[in-house]
């Protein structure tokens, strides 16, 4: 066992026998892997090659992918990710961290040991990034899209990098995605064009009810089993309600546009307007 992990293990084991459990050479089951799809998320738990301890593996769209190196605790002992996906004192790396397949790795010791290689949990295609990259959109000094052409039928994907990190994956395949970062909306749609504003958004978790947006329409807010959504009324009338269950969704009449994230954030845009506004309470 390397110094460094020593180091670390003592570190995190200060209760009981917790020291004795970490170097141990009890088997850790993989446990069955857990998807959640709608988020573009995956995740799997492996045994670590150091012996008590295991391995948390994520794979997300927006992040890439993610390893944490546990005790049997729980406690986290290093971590490598598209920050640093490298970390030798550790004996974990991943490879293609950012790409459709990662992998994991990981050894016990340094030196000529063989890595053993597993594979991350697998992400549906409509969370996997493919196709060619057409362009790049500069958002702000710190902030990018990479806009990806699936195909000429209306599938286009973006990933938008801030400060050189991935933090978003948008999927626009027949219809329109979104995402909402900081305070800025971006909507990418299926013929690959982008729309983006800052500054025109709720806060997360607002009240239920009407809302006016700038150009006179309204939505209202609502909840099922958990799930917001929202109801456009524009001068065409009322249009169903649509539901964010993970992903963000969009709305679009006319100039109007609208976007809802999962946390019930609503956001809007509306063309030929100088000046984005968030829309307005005018109560339940």
């Amino acid at each position: 066992m390397r110094p460094a992990l020593r180091t670390a293990f003592a570190a995190v084991a200060l209760v009981g026998t917790a020291a004795a459990s970490v170097t141990s050479a009890v088997a850790v089951a993989p446990a069955v892997p857990t998807t959640d799809q709608a988020n573009c998320v995956a995740v799997k738990t492996v045994p670590s090659a150091f012996g008590g301890m295991k391995v948390r593996l994520v794979n997300s769209a927006d992040d890439g992918a993610s390893a944490k190196l546990l005790t049997s605790r729980g406690a986290v002992v290093a971590t490598v990710d598209q920050s640093r996906p490298v970390d030798l004192s550790s004996g974990l790396k991943i490879t293609g961290v950012l790409g459709a397949k990662p992998v994991f790795h990981q050894r016990g010791q340094g030196g000529s040991t063989p890595w053993q290689a597993v594979a991350f949990p697998a992400l549906t295609a409509d969370c996997t990034q493919r196709g060619k990259l057409v362009r790049t959109v500069r958002l702000d000094a710190r902030t990018n899209a990479q806009i990806f052409r699936v195909n000429a039928g209306g599938h286009y994907q973006a990933r938008v990098f801030q400060g050189g990190k991935l933090i978003r994956f948008l999927d626009a395949n027949a219809r329109s995605g979104a995402a909402l970062f900081g305070g800025r909306t971006l909507v990418l749609t299926p013929d690959g064009t982008t729309l983006t504003w800052t500054g025109a958004a709720t806060a997360a978790h607002p009240r239920l009810g009407r809302y006016k947006l700038v150009d006179g329409s309204t939505v209202k807010l609502v909840k099922r089993n958990g799930v917001y959504g929202v109801r456009l009324t524009t001068g065409h009338g009322t249009f169903p309600a649509t539901y964010a269950k993970a992903r963000p969704v969009v709305l679009q009449d006319d100039n109007t546009v609208v976007v809802l994230a999962a946390d019930g954030t609503v956001s809007n845009y509306i063309h030929g307007k100088s000046r984005q506004k968030a829309p307005v309470y005018l109560g339940a």
